[in-house]
């Protein structure tokens, strides 16, 4: 499979660099500090043209494919995971949930306004006692005449009460098992749509993982993205996709800590020599780069077999599994290259480690993925599934 870029993906790539040195990299460690990105920050995402890059023009989108997205996410990513990851929200998950399986009017009024920036969009999965056992969430929807009641407690969603759409995953009327869960559109001032404290965390500090509840929120049925009954399956393939654009965040991370070292490394001394005229770092620099070519391989791979933002589940956790570990190690690599001087603020590679701990989390753990690729390799249900 050749990846060689396109005349029209290298200018992409040269776009993305020159806009993200210009309008990203100088501001990200404020956020960072900050938790929190500004509003019109994002809106300049949106006016470059970086949200709906995967959606058709219709809907405001520009009909680029999964892997022209993740191009773009990955150069972002070396300088600020945080809008790399605003990147991947809004080209894939619930975006292309609702490209791929709402209505005609669910596209066309929510899909548009994603695109220009004037909505932003999250998605609500985890539960206290549903994480990686997403089919044990109990946050229900019960039908109410023209609208479905909502109740439950979400958590560790990413953009919680900063974002005006959420695809919300519930248990309705009461089914149980996966057949029993769908996808509902809950939109900011829902009546009983309540913003729960922020969770603090390590990392990706500049957008705000919280919890989300709802006490009788009735959201009218037009707003139902994907029923019950066969849906639970569309809504994860819907998700690979996100997978994908997340691990594209952790190599993009990676790579910005992998070019930072080398270049601190090339022009420190000690012992009278450049450090990379020793062999350990030499060594060191080969692994890492070892380690950012197999992964970019994986994603790109992944990425090319996207259709309209759904990519092949196997892939998928490969990447992520690979692409998200890969991260930890590089960016640590590069700290220890750096010395006690990778450790402190005002170098950006302790942020990209911090930010990189997040994606063997995020999006489905490396456990749960390495429990589908098994699934794969075995070709029959797992007790465990």
């Amino acid at each position: 499979m050749n990846f060689e870029l396109s005349p029209a993906q290298q200018q992409l790539v040269a776009d993305t660099r020159a806009f993200a040195l210009a309008e990203v990299a100088p501001y990200a460690a404020q956020w960072d500090a900050d938790e929190h990105i500004p509003r019109q920050q994002i809106q300049k995402y949106a006016d470059h043209g970086w949200f709906g890059m995967t959606l058709p023009p219709q809907y405001g989108g520009r009909g680029l494919t999964a892997l022209d997205a993740v191009l773009v996410i990955e150069e972002v990513a070396k300088h600020c995971g945080v809008s790399a990851r605003l990147i991947v929200d809004h080209n894939f998950g619930a975006v292309g949930t609702i490209l791929n399986f709402g209505t005609e009017e669910q596209r066309e009024r929510v899909l548009t306004a994603v695109c220009r920036g004037h909505k932003l969009m999250s998605i609500g999965m985890t539960e206290p006692e549903a994480g990686s056992a997403l089919t044990d969430l109990i946050t229900s929807a019960r039908e109410d005449g023209d609208y479905y009641r909502l109740n439950g407690e979400k958590r560790w969603i990413t953009g919680a009460g900063e974002r005006e759409y959420t695809l919300v995953y519930a248990r309705f009327d009461g089914v149980a098992g996966a057949n029993g869960i769908g996808a509902i559109l809950v939109e900011e001032g829902t009546p009983g749509y309540i913003y729960g404290p922020r969770i603090p965390s390590l990392g990706v500090r500049g957008v705000r993982e919280g919890v989300l509840r709802f006490e009788q929120a009735r959201v009218p049925k037009a707003n139902l993205v994907v029923p019950p009954g066969s849906a639970f399956g569309n809504l994860m393939s819907a998700y690979n996709g996100q997978r994908v654009g997340a691990s594209a965040v952790a190599l993009g991370l990676a790579q910005g800590a992998f070019d930072y070292a080398l270049a601190y490394a090339d022009q420190r001394q000690q012992f009278g020599k450049r450090i990379t005229d020793f062999q350990n770092t030499q060594f060191k620099l080969a692994d890492m780069l070892i380690n950012l070519e197999a992964a970019r391989l994986l994603i790109y791979r992944a990425a090319a077999g996207a259709k309209a933002t759904i990519t092949e589940r196997q892939a998928s956790s490969v990447a992520k599994v690979f692409a998200s570990e890969m991260a930890i190690r590089v960016t640590s690599a590069a700290i220890q290259l750096l010395g006690a001087e990778g450790y402190g603020r005002h170098h950006p590679v302790e942020r990209m480690f911090r930010d990189a701990r997040a994606f063997t989390l995020a999006g489905g753990s490396a456990e749960i993925q390495r429990l589908g690729i098994a699934v794969g390799v075995l070709k029959r249900p797992l007790p465990q599934t």
